[in-house]
Order: structure tokens, then C-alpha cells, then sequence
């Protein structure tokens, strides 16, 4: 009991002094969270379903889009929103990601605290790319794990799950140089401060 009495008062710690997200910031979240939705599902059908090649660009686009909504809102909890907004558009939109809302809300709180406890990305903008991957990479091991248990039975069904996250994870790799990019780009045009 006093563990998690330790727990509370250092997250407390972590996140004191934090203002409120203003409206525009809130707005700003759910459009980029919206787009990003919206821009994997056009991809999808264009490239005719759930291809290798689709999926990389899909993951390519949604980190690309996540790295340049935290270089505009650098604040602690904006990609755990824009997280919980795409996987609940995702959930309408498509029917998936239920199963896996959990572990993105997980996966992306954890890299939410540790990019706090490295000064947050209010006063180290730069660590939005690393928050992208980490979120990403934490999110993927925790389903590759539920899959695990799901396939434990038959443990080579979780071969084409670690295929399958591998691809998609290499993407998002790609979209964090797109992210960087667009990000200076939009620095140079005065739209990002």
C-alpha cells in the first residue's frame, strides 16, 4: 500500500505545475488525430486493403502526422490524447482497435511519464520523435503480447503477428523522418512556433 501511496505522490511530482490544455490546443489535437485516421483509411483503400506496402505508408503517414501535432502542442498529455482520439475514430471508422485501445492508452501513458522525467516536451520540443517511436514501440509489444496469449496454442501463428508489427513498426520508423522534415519545414513558414 505505501508503494503505490509512492507511486501517486511521484507522478503528482512529475506532473505538478502543469496548466490546462487550452481550447485551440484541444482543437488542434483532435483535428491532427482526426487527419490521421482519415488519411490511413483513404490509404488503405486506395492500396486495396491491408497490403505490405500500404501498411508501411499508413504508419508512415500516422507518425509523420504525431511528430508534427507535438512540435505544435509540446505539452505533456497531448499524445496520449491524440492516441485516445484515433483509436476511438479508429473503432467507428473501421471496428478495430478496441481490443488495442487498452494498450495504446497504456503504452502511450508510460511514454508519457518518461518523456516528463526527461524534461518534457515543453522545454525539449525534440523529444516528440522519440515519444512517437517509444509510444508506437511500447504499444506494439503489449498487442504482440495479447496475441501471445491468444496463440499460445499454436505459438507459430505468432510468427505472421511479429511479421506483421515488424512492417508496420518499420514504417513508422520512415514517418518520423517525414515527421522531422515537415516539422522544419513548417518552423521555416512561421506555422509552428
Amino acid at each position: 500500500m505505501k508503494g503505490l501511496s509512492n507511486f501517486r505522490a511521484k507522478v503528482k511530482d512529475i506532473l505538478d505545475g502543469q496548466r490546462l490544455f487550452s481550447t485551440h490546443e484541444l482543437v488542434v489535437v483532435g483535428i491532427f488525430a482526426a487527419g490521421s485516421r482519415a488519411t490511413t483509411l483513404m490509404v488503405a483503400l486506395i492500396g486495396g486493403g491491408m497490403n505490405p506496402l500500404t501498411m508501411v505508408v499508413r504508419s508512415a503517414v500516422h507518425s509523420a502526422l504525431l511528430v508534427v501535432l507535438l512540435a505544435k502542442v509540446s505539452r505533456t498529455g497531448a499524445l496520449t490524447m491524440a492516441n485516445l482520439v484515433g483509436g476511438l475514430l479508429a473503432f467507428f471508422l473501421m471496428g478495430q482497435a478496441m481490443v488495442a485501445l487498452p494498450a495504446i492508452i497504456a503504452g502511450t501513458l508510460a511514454v508519457e511519464i518518461l518523456i516528463r522525467a526527461l524534461g518534457g516536451l515543453e522545454k525539449r520540443p525534440a523529444l516528440g520523435a522519440l515519444a512517437v517511436a517509444l509510444s508506437e514501440f511500447f504499444t506494439r509489444m503489449i498487442n504482440v503480447g495479447v496475441s501471445y496469449l491468444t496463440f499460445r496454442e499454436q505459438p507459430a501463428m505468432i510468427i505472421m503477428v511479429l511479421v506483421i508489427t515488424a512492417v508496420s513498426y518499420f514504417g513508422i520508423l520512415l514517418g518520423l523522418f517525414g515527421g522531422v522534415s515537415m516539422t522544419r519545414e513548417l518552423k521555416h513558414a512561421g506555422l509552428i512556433g
